[in-house]
């Protein structure tokens, strides 16, 4: 056998190929806690781990944090759910929200769940790399609005995200832009 010197070795690692079912969301029934303010306006739905869902969903005070990285199972007799998915601008996360909204197209979500869009948010003070970029751009042609939200460096040093201050404009944009969404009238996909 013999043996190959990969201190030397300036090839790329292969690309891995995947099945978009690769990635699908489980699903989650709703947690009564979550309930005992009424229906909320919207729900917010990781696609991964560390996604930013719960600083965002402080951020705007809009909606609920499902907690976890799982659509909401909404049965018949509910009212209409409609989710915000969320994943970092990396190339996991977006493999992440290709997933998920392939599983919302396909409508295995079911009826009674609306997307309202993803948010893309930043994983660092760099630019994405070009398989993120690539993947979100794909992503707003099949999800009805793909957001980006910027890097945020106070947030490093904030005990909550709240502490920050005022929120940075592509935030406020987003709040602003989910408030109107919520109370729009119900579109088809």
């Amino acid at each position: 056998m013999t043996r190959r010197n990969t201190a030397n070795d300036t090839r790329q690692p292969p690309i891995r190929r995947h099945d978009v079912g690769d990635h699908m969301l489980p699903f989650m029934p709703i947690p009564r806690h979550h309930l005992d303010g009424g229906w909320p306006a919207l729900w917010w739905v990781g696609c991964h781990g560390g996604a930013g869902v719960t600083t965002l969903a402080q951020q705007t005070g809009i909606g609920v944090d499902l907690g976890t990285a799982a659509w909401p199972t909404v049965e018949q007799d509910m009212p209409l759910a409609s989710v915000v998915l969320v994943c970092r601008a990396t190339a996991h996360g977006t493999w992440a929200a290709t997933g998920a909204v392939e599983q919302w197209r396909r409508r295995v979500t079911g009826s009674q769940v609306r997307l309202l869009g993803v948010v893309a948010v930043a994983a660092s003070q760099k630019r994405p790399p070009r398989i993120a970029t690539e993947r979100l751009q794909l992503l707003a042609g099949w999800a009805p609005n793909v957001w980006h939200i910027g890097w945020t460096e106070a947030l490093l040093a904030a005990d909550h995200p709240t502490d920050i201050g005022a929120h940075p404009p592509d935030v406020e944009h987003l709040r602003h832009t989910l408030a109107g969404a919520v109370h729009a009238p119900l579109e088809t996909r």
